[in-house]
């Protein structure tokens, strides 16, 4: 019984205790790596991270109305569009370049985790 409560208490402080990250986490978040992978220099790092505060609260609205799937993808391809056109402006051709290549690199990444979890779902 004590295990119980304990669990639970530990349960119940650790959901308090867990905060959504706000908006400007998030670009904080992301500002960070594109600096890191894209070497941005002091002037485009605090555009870029204008750019990825909106594009951060621009989902959060987005997902506050919990859309329908299609409804959300359609938003969220809205959303990466403006934003690269936005990053054109700010970066280097080299660095925006980099930036395509690192965002298709992490998209074939997530699909070949969805296809193995598809494959592996069928096996069992």
């Amino acid at each position: 019984m004590n295990i119980i409560a304990l669990t639970l208490c530990a349960a119940l402080s650790f959901s308090q205790n867990y905060k959504k990250k706000t908006a400007e986490q998030k670009a904080r978040f992301y500002t960070d790596q594109m600096i890191q992978e894209l070497q941005l220099d002091s002037a485009t790092s605090l555009k870029v991270f204008e750019l990825n505060l909106l594009v951060s609260q621009q989902f959060d609205s987005l997902y506050a109305t919990n859309p329908e799937k299609d409804d959300a993808r359609k938003g969220a391809i809205a959303i990466y569009k403006n934003r690269d056109a936005q990053l054109r402006k700010v970066l280097t051709t080299q660095q925006f370049l980099k930036f395509d290549d690192i965002q298709r690199e992490k998209r074939e990444k997530k699909r070949l985790e969805r296809e193995q979890k598809a494959t592996s779902e069928k096996a069992e």
